[in-house]
């Protein structure tokens, strides 16, 4: 009984719609899933790529052939797209060097030799001196993954 109108008078047309619960078949569901992820997605904060920009290939062609960050670009290419965004910028290519080779957190598992060997390259090739295990600011990763 609504406080609306009284008991003697008809519903109103609008309250008189019904709704089913009739199954939906599992294309609408998937259909509907797939929307609500995509409005997630839209939502939620964005995520850099993992795949290498076109300016970063760019960026590795301009380097000598010994120090091409292949692998880096192909396993890792937001941190590659990180480093060719920060080439130019001594105070900010610094500290990404810093960053990615020195274990400052702790019981990380670092990368794999190959990306490290790249890494530590670049360094040279920039002309940043090669970080090292510091007394009190952290490990240097070839320390961490001998552990």
């Amino acid at each position: 009984m609504s406080i609306y109108h009284k008991p003697d008078q008809e519903k109103p047309s609008d309250y008189d719609v019904r709704f089913t619960d009739a199954p939906r078949s599992k294309a609408e569901s998937t259909l509907e899933a797939e929307r609500e992820a995509a409005e997630r997605r839209k939502r939620s904060k964005a995520e850099p790529t993992n795949i290498a920009l076109p300016r970063t290939l760019a960026w590795a062609a301009t380097l000598p052939a010994d120090v091409q960050p292949t692998a880096l670009i192909r396993l890792h290419g937001r941190i590659a797209n990180l480093l060719a965004l920060d080439w130019n910028d001594p105070l900010a290519i610094a500290a990404d060097f810093d960053q990615l080779l020195i274990d400052r957190r702790g019981n990380r598992k670092g990368f794999p030799p190959i990306i490290v060997t790249e890494l530590r390259a670049l360094a040279r090739h920039y002309g940043r001196p090669q970080p090292s295990t510091h007394a009190g600011s952290g490990r240097a990763w070839e320390d961490v993954r001998k552990r």
